[in-house]
């Protein structure tokens, strides 16, 4: 058995684009821009020949066609995607039963075992030729010895890069990159960090005053810590169980959702339904999770423990819409998902209060809560909202 740990990324390029060209072999090395035709849609990706003139995702396709008039824009097919998407994993899957899919186009695994006696660089290249001549997929592939670092380096060398990131290698090869290259970091805690002065991972890694990191990372402050500094103890999970019994309720997009107060509008019925289901059955949920699907297929989430298990609905979207202010990225959303978990029956609730606390403010908190649920329950989404501290 190996001391170490080998894990791979193995991350599809411009996938949407990529299955379109490897069904099509007359659209190859052509510029190519995947969504609706209208000029005034947006595009969902593009790939690198189109990138070459600059056109990116979530770029409105007349401003893409001024960049690129040869540009081929063709629609979004699902269908296509997602048996490519079968065909990449499948093939994935003949050299380990330990690999965990993060999205419709990536995926990683744990290779420390099945890869013999053979060196990591050259199994990752009979991956990618594999794929690329047998299937005409290209993929990029991050090798490191846990989760975090293999997707930071499947990221550094796109289209058709093989990457290996050690932890002796942290300092020098990630600690340079922008901050908004970290994986995990959102679009809106970036221009937050660089006010303190954090431009870089390094700046990040360095950084002295954690409790002033806190007020923008929140509880994932140690856990960002702990990976630019090149430690993530995840274990790779095949099967994707659920390890609590959880209520919650998502809700896909067919024409994406592009404005970002309709994408929290979305999550307040989202958290109202859940919300409702608590009440349901009785429970109350001491942890909450934020699950967003971009339009590329990429899966993203946040999830916090709460300091005391809830089943009010403006307890827990106070926290969905902080979550997904981490989690927010201007580009269009396929899919919003608002989970509970670690779920408590409501005769065990049990409120220790702090000496600190006013009992009687508590009390009227709870029943404004109630009041307000009532009124609202008189209608398709919550009409009525708790003001916040100085609104």
């Amino acid at each position: 058995m190996k001391k170490y740990r080998i894990i791979f990324h193995v991350d599809l390029n411009a996938f949407f684009a990529s299955c379109e060209a490897a069904e099509d072999p007359s659209l190859k090395d052509k510029p190519i821009g995947i969504g609706p035709s209208s000029d005034r849609g947006i595009l969902t990706t593009a790939n690198y020949e189109a990138r070459r003139y600059g056109v990116t995702s979530a770029m409105p396709v007349n401003e893409a066609r001024k960049r690129c008039p040869h540009l081929r824009v063709l629609p979004v097919n699902f269908d296509l995607y997602e048996r490519y998407s079968q065909i990449f994993f499948d093939y994935l899957s003949t050299y380990t039963e330990r690999l965990e899919p993060a999205s419709i186009d990536e995926g990683y695994l744990e290779m420390s075992e099945s890869i013999g006696d053979e060196h990591p660089v050259d199994v990752a290249k009979r991956m990618q030729n594999d794929l690329h001549k047998q299937h005409r997929l290209p993929v990029s592939i991050g090798i490191a010895p846990n989760m975090f670092l293999a997707k930071m380096a499947s990221d550094m060398k796109k289209p058709l890069g093989i990457t290996v990131l050690r932890k002796r290698d942290v300092e020098e090869k990630l600690w340079p990159l922008p901050i908004e290259a970290l994986h995990g970091i959102g679009k809106k805690t970036v221009p937050n960090l660089k006010l303190m002065g954090i431009k870089t991972i390094g700046d990040l890694a360095t950084f002295e005053d954690k409790e002033k990191l806190r007020a923008f990372l929140g509880n994932q402050t140690d856990s960002f810590l702990q990976k630019v500094h090149g430690e993530d103890a995840r274990q790779l999970d095949p099967e994707r169980k659920e390890k609590h019994k959880s209520i919650g309720n998502s809700k896909t997009f067919d024409g994406f959702l592009h404005e970002y107060h309709e994408m929290v509008q979305a999550l307040e019925r989202l958290t109202a339904r859940v919300s409702e289901r608590l009440k349901g059955h009785d429970l109350a949920a001491s942890t909450l999770t934020v699950q967003v699907r971009y339009s590329d297929f990429e899966n993203r989430s946040r999830q916090i423990t709460l300091t005391q298990p809830t089943d009010h609905f403006y307890t827990l979207f106070e926290d969905v819409e902080r979550l997904f202010d981490e989690l927010f990225e201007d580009r269009p959303v396929h899919l919003l998902g608002v989970s509970t978990s670690n779920l408590t029956p409501r005769a065990r609730w049990f409120k220790q209060l702090s000496i600190f606390e006013d009992t009687r403010k508590r009390r009227d908190e709870e029943t404004l809560d109630k009041v307000l649920e009532s009124i609202n329950a008189h209608y398709t989404k919550p009409l009525l909202k708790k003001g916040m501290d100085g609104d």
